[in-house]
């Protein structure tokens, strides 16, 4: 099992922020994430991750799911913006950023997460209730 981190990160117009994929011809969106490097803590993978694929500065805090996903250990943040402009990255993603496999940051409303086919399914419900919380 590969342990990752992923951040919620919600605004104040009941969106969030998702990063929207293609790839070999399948259309889906994740929460921004990736894997926890050595002598990191998932936490501070969260706030690495989210700056190297959407530029953003980030406070994490509570973590609100884990679960183990594909072969993935995977650890769920709410985070909140500190600083940056959200943009495509310069980590991997930027890098790879392709029309074959096209990575693209976007904030979606809530209630239209079904229709971006959020993956993993299970985290459509607890984006939905910390959007409920939220305050």
């Amino acid at each position: 099992m590969r342990p990752r981190a992923v951040g919620i990160l919600l605004n104040n117009e009941n969106q969030v922020l998702l990063m929207l994929r293609q790839k070999a011809g399948r259309a889906y969106a994740t929460l921004p994430g990736g894997g926890i490097e050595n002598g990191e803590t998932p936490a501070q993978a969260c706030a690495r991750e989210l700056l190297e694929e959407v530029n953003l500065v980030v406070a994490v805090g509570e973590e609100v799911l884990v679960l183990d996903n594909l072969d993935n250990h995977e650890h769920y943040f709410r985070v909140s913006h500190v600083s940056g402009e959200m943009r495509l990255g310069d980590g991997p993603e930027g890098i790879r950023n392709s029309a074959e496999n096209s990575y693209t940051p976007q904030w979606v409303d809530v209630s239209d997460l079904d229709a971006v086919n959020l993956v993993p399914e299970g985290v459509r419900d607890v984006v939905r209730t910390l959007t409920q919380t939220a305050g």
